[in-house]
């Protein structure tokens, strides 16, 4: 009996031994895991930490490109920094919604900057929404386009355009006369309209200078007209450039900043219109 006993002890013992240690082992397992879970977090964490110090600071260290149109392979007017003061002239929705803003800058510059995540570009887009929804376009793009000009109640004119090649083409009369087809172009200083609109008008060369369009610097010849119509925009005397600068048919000039430059400006592609509104 004693012995009987004694065996049956020992085995009870051995089984309390084992099961002591596999609770023990199963416990270190878990803790095991618990820290190496906790140190993956850590070492995550620490990561993000060093990729955003090493990232800089919205509005420091940042540069925001002005080019002289809506698209970043066009020719970079300047490099400024980002925060720094600009004066918001007109706005582009393209295809696919992509904006760009024209902007002035304060070396005197007129250019396109995008639309993004920047001190400056925000700015510029606050401004901009802060004005009458009529000139700010944002609606389905399957929606007609306007065939003519039309006046809002506070003053925002819209006007239908043609887009080729990414640029708009809009018709405008000379001294109440003679239309053509010029394209809005913020870059050119001035408005440059053709020799054969310069013939039909009977313009008198009154000098010559450079002119910057387009196709870049050229020489032109310049005239004065008694008046420059947009469809319901008309401005008073202007001076303007005359030059033969465009082999294609469907437009003969520029309608310039010297024009564009008298109103906050919306340009929807996708719509093909423009606003103006006066400033």
């Amino acid at each position: 009996m004693t012995t009987a006993h004694d065996c049956s002890r020992s085995t009870n013992r051995r089984q309390f031994l084992a099961c002591i240690n596999h609770r023990a082992f199963r416990r270190s397992v878990l803790l095991s895991v618990a820290a190496i879970f906790s140190l993956t977090l850590l070492r995550g964490a620490l990561r993000e930490a060093h990729a955003a110090s090493s990232q800089p600071t919205l509005g420091q260290n940042v540069e925001v490109m002005v080019f002289t149109a809506p698209d970043e392979f066009s020719t970079l007017v300047e490099t400024i920094r980002d925060g720094e003061s600009l004066s918001p002239m007109g706005e582009m929705t393209g295809p696919g919604g992509l904006k760009w803003f024209v902007v002035k800058t304060r070396n005197g510059n007129v250019g396109w900057i995008k639309a993004g995540n920047t001190i400056a570009a925000r700015k510029v887009d606050v401004h901009f929404r802060s004005l009458p929804n009529e000139v700010t376009l944002i609606g389905p793009v399957s929606a007609p386009a306007p065939t003519s000009s039309k006046t809002s109640a506070d003053g925002a004119i819209t006007i239908p355009v043609k887009m080729v090649g990414g640029h708009a083409i809009v018709p405008v009369t000379f001294n109440n006369s003679v239309t053509g087809n010029l394209m809005v172009d913020t870059g050119a200083g001035r408005t440059m309209v053709s020799k054969r609109i310069a013939s039909d008008l009977r313009l008198h060369s009154t000098g010559s200078g450079t002119g910057y369009g387009v196709g870049g610097y050229v020489t032109v010849s310049t005239a004065h007209v008694e008046s420059v119509k947009v469809g319901e925009v008309e401005i008073q005397k202007m001076s303007v450039s005359i030059h033969d600068f465009s082999p294609d048919p469907r437009y003969e000039g520029l309608l310039g900043n010297d024009f564009l430059g008298r109103f906050h400006m919306s340009l929807d592609s996708a719509k093909q219109v423009l606003v103006l509104t006066p400033r």
